[in-house]
């Protein structure tokens, strides 16, 4: 699965930063003598109605005798229970799930070798996108959808709900006749009576419950012809998308680089795609029927970045297919294992695939660094529930594939290509813990890297240094915690003047010795951009040239030297200086100028407090030399930064002006900077014309509500705060995801304390609209508060919230961070204020 990437720190804090109280008791698994081998699962659907029903028959196994049968069940009401077992039936009483989900009956007799279960339920459409949800909204034709990952499946249908209870399973669903239904395995039959149809589907392979899919609606369809499966791809005909030419060729050329990488062979026999709005996932690697989000196919004028993105994400998902599919996490704490090898493989199909275009590839670890904090999980935690699992995120992607990064240039490509070789051999269409790989890696030196790699948080700082003619290399934690210690595999980039070449260690202490070779004159310390650390050359040594380094070399380079200047290693102005003269000269559209500009706007998000906001401004009105015409900048697909930086932080005039004009002559309806527009118009508009937009939200056009509703929270002043949060709490936002939207006015440091307090006045209606389970992470919209009042008043507001399990807990790391960003934002402040016009 992939998260959705959003425009927003707390997005990705969301998912992956937690503390979790301890559970009463731990009845969070299944029996282990219970086995599902088979399962048949009749479900009768009608998009139009909130409720459905079925009935479904499991056929368990059991490896010792036992009196008692268990199997998960979430919100579902059940009707009937009966146990067939040599030939008699046994009816059951129907009993209430434990805390983790879980029901459990007492048998009457002693049950031995296998039975079946058979149950009559029905259940209610979830009101959020998990479980079987509804896709669409307003006055939109009606679909329906599924997402069973994690622990979700339950909510739809009784089952044995865990990874390694793998099995086969045949699904019939019965709709209204004017529905199709698509699934992970092709349409056996179908058979219409009167106003009905009957979709009976073929079994499926031995597959887990989170891969299983199901889409109930009214599709078009597209072919993907040079696809050995006869691909599709299926869209809902209530969304107006147009596939990016290279989708074919992404999906067949993925398949046959992944299948000659691992020497095995795709491991399944279909692979179709159904698009539709799956919230805040952005795909799901559901068996055959591969889920992606409306809202993360690029418009072919998106930049090379967003199309890098998208490519990457769909090799992603065919990845898969071996990593999580077929090779399945023993339990959710080893669920790095399915997503860190998929990220690990995308990455190497677009780098051979797209060598001129697979900058999305470069330095996943500078993605981790923001999210792997002292109070983060590691990559393997204890997962007893699906609240647990929220705790997934961008480090299972960024920071795991890091990892098998360090893991491959410490071994040597080939060596860990026959590696992962001999892991797919191995484990082909079984479950697999993080203690079988590390087996796997024979070297004692990278079991302890995995180890401490996948068990710790944070990250540590590695120095180079020079005392009495010697070299030391150490480690010290990011985070001053005595007592992290992690076995780094480094790679130094050393040049003697002539010749580059490259020296690789295995630190495992505070501090060791490093014998380099004589002559030489320069050093970088993380060659290829993979090392999980952040690194300061403090030897005799020169840094190497940065036209000496690779672009991964260089994407490390950049945002290590961004890091320092965040933490005081380097001034900070001196940083944005150095940033600004780069810029200047850059041709618009270039990668790195692309990535100066987000740099800037990162700049303004995270460390430039109320108090330096307009010097800053004026530095770099002053100092950015730019030649933008708008008109044809904003055509561009580069526009969309260039967009932001001028016109929702530096208000320059000719680009407020630029966005005004798109807008009231109505190009902004399908303009691929929607979000970039709105902005702007927010930020820059008077109450009226702010009012105005909000009543233009209603009428536009649902594929553009998303970038219309995100962009309309930039505001300048609480009363457009106010209106904004009025908003999102109403009717005109039903069906979309409204709790992180709170933090976009947040992300203003002026507006802050005047959105606590309307944060508080709203309190009993945010209750209302936002789920228990997401109300927990509320204080996360204040990840970038940063003084000690905002501190003092955020603890205020959470106050009174203090019942909701799991807030306490998200509060102390806001508290954290805070603290942290008050001690860093005095020392940039001061850098800022030294350098701004007098």
């Amino acid at each position: 699965m992939q998260p959705h990437r959003l425009f927003c720190l707390y997005a990705i804090f969301l998912l992956v930063v937690a503390t979790f109280p301890s559970f009463a008791n731990d009845d969070f698994r299944l029996p282990k003598h219970i086995q599902l081998s088979k399962q048949a699962v009749h479900l009768h659907i009608d998009p139009k109605e909130p409720v459905f029903s079925g009935v479904t028959t499991l056929h368990l196994s059991f490896t010792n005798p036992t009196d008692v049968i268990s199997y998960h069940s979430k919100a579902l009401d059940i009707k009937d229970v009966y146990l067939k077992y040599q030939g008699m039936r046994y009816p059951l009483t129907v009993q209430e799930p434990n805390l983790y989900e879980i029901v459990s009956h007492q048998v009457p007799v002693k049950l031995e070798d296998a039975a079946t279960l058979h149950i009559q339920f029905s259940g209610k459409l979830s009101v959020h996108h998990e479980g079987l949800f509804s896709g669409h909204s307003g006055q939109e034709q009606a679909y329906l959808l599924t997402q069973f990952q994690s622990m979700e499946a339950r909510g739809v249908f009784p089952t044995l709900d865990e990874p390694n209870q793998k099995s086969t399973f045949k699904f019939s669903v019965s709709t209204p006749i004017e529905y199709d239904v698509l699934h992970n395995t092709h349409v056996q039959s179908i058979t219409e009576q009167h106003a009905t149809k009957l979709t009976q589907f073929k079994t499926t392979p031995r597959i887990n419950t989170d891969i299983l899919s199901l889409a109930i609606g009214q599709f078009n369809t597209k072919s993907l012809d040079t696809s050995r499966f006869k691909s599709k791809v299926y869209v809902p005909k209530s969304i107006s998308i147009t596939l990016p030419t290279y989708f074919n060729q992404i999906v067949s050329t993925s398949i046959s680089h992944i299948e000659e990488y691992l020497d095995a062979p795709f491991p399944f026999k279909k692979l179709d795609f159904i698009v539709g709005n799956y919230g805040s996932v952005a795909a799901m690697e559901n068996l055959g029927l591969v889920s992606i989000n409306y809202n993360q196919i690029p418009d072919p004028g998106a930049s090379d970045m967003a199309h890098c993105q998208f490519k990457k994400l769909i090799a992603h998902e065919v990845a898969h297919s071996w990593f999580g599919n077929d090779i399945t996490m023993a339990w959710y704490d080893d669920y790095w294992l399915n997503e860190s090898f998929t990220e690990f493989i995308a990455a190497k199909v677009i780098q051979d695939l797209y060598p001129n275009n697979d900058l999305c590839t470069y330095t996943p670890q500078s993605r981790a660094f923001k999210d792997d904090n002292s109070k983060a999980m590691p990559l393997v935690f204890d997962i007893k529930s699906r609240k647990d699992t929220l705790a997934y995120g961008q480090l299972h992607y960024t920071k795991g594939r890091a990892l098998l990064e360090m893991l491959e240039q410490a071994m040597g490509e080939k060596s860990f290509q026959s590696l992962l070789r001999r892991y797919v051999d191995l484990y082909h269409g079984q479950n697999v813990s993080t203690e079988q790989f590390i087996k796997l890696l024979k070297d004692p030196n990278l079991q302890d890297v995995t180890s401490s790699f996948t068990r710790q948080t944070g990250y540590p700082l590695v120095t180079l240094t020079h005392n009495d003619n010697h070299f030391f290399i150490e480690q010290k934690d990011i985070f001053n915690r005595s007592e992290q210690l992690w076995t780094i595999p480094v790679s130094l980039k050393v040049w003697d003047g002539r010749e580059i070449s490259t020296h690789k260690l295995i630190l495992s202490k505070h501090k060791q010795k490093v014998a380099l070779n004589k002559g030489i004159k320069a050093v970088f310390l993380d060659a290829g951009g993979v090392g999980y650390f952040r690194f300061v050359n403090q030897s005799t040594y020169e840094d190497i040239p940065i036209h000496k380094l690779s672009r991964q070399e260089k994407a490390s380079f950049n945002d290590n030297l961004q890091a320092l200047a965040i933490t005081g290693h380097v001034d900070f102005m001196k940083y944005t200086q150095a940033l600004v003269a780069e810029l200047n000269p850059l041709q618009l559209g270039n990668p790195r100028a692309d990535e100066i500009v987000s740099t800037l706007i990162d700049a303004y998000l995270e460390h430039v407090q109320i108090n330096s906001v307009s010097s800053y401004t004026a530095y770099l009105r002053k100092h950015i030399k730019l030649n933008i015409q708008w008109q044809q900048t904003l055509e561009m697909p580069y526009g969309n930064n260039l967009m932001k930086l001028y016109g929702v932080y530096m208000q320059d005039p000719n680009a407020v002006n630029a966005a005004k004009r798109i807008y009231q002559s109505g190009q902004h309806i399908g303009h691929p900077h929607l979000d970039a527009i709105v902005m702007t118009l927010a930020k820059n508009s008077t109450n009226e014309e702010y009012k105005s937009l909000i009543q233009d939200f209603s009428a536009i056009p649902t594929t553009e509500k998303e970038a219309f509703l995100s962009g309309l929270g930039y505001v300048n002043s609480a009363s457009k705060t106010a209106l904004y949060y009025d908003l999102l709490l109403s009717d005109e936002t039903q069906g979309m995801v409204i709790d992180y939207r709170f933090q976009f006015p947040i992300f203003n440091p002026a507006l802050r304390i005047s959105s606590i307090q309307l944060i508080n006045a709203r309190k009993f209606k945010i209750f209302n609209h936002v789920s228990s389970e997401s109300l927990q992470w509320f204080p996360y919209n204040f990840l970038l508060a940063c003084s000690d009042e905002q501190k003092e008043a955020i603890h205020q507001l959470f106050e009174s919230w203090q019942s909701i399990s799991g807030l306490k807990s998200k509060l102390s790391i806001v508290s954290d961070g805070i603290e942290q960003c008050t001690l860093n934002s005095e020392r940039i402040g001061n850098s800022i204020l030294a350098a701004s016009p007098h």
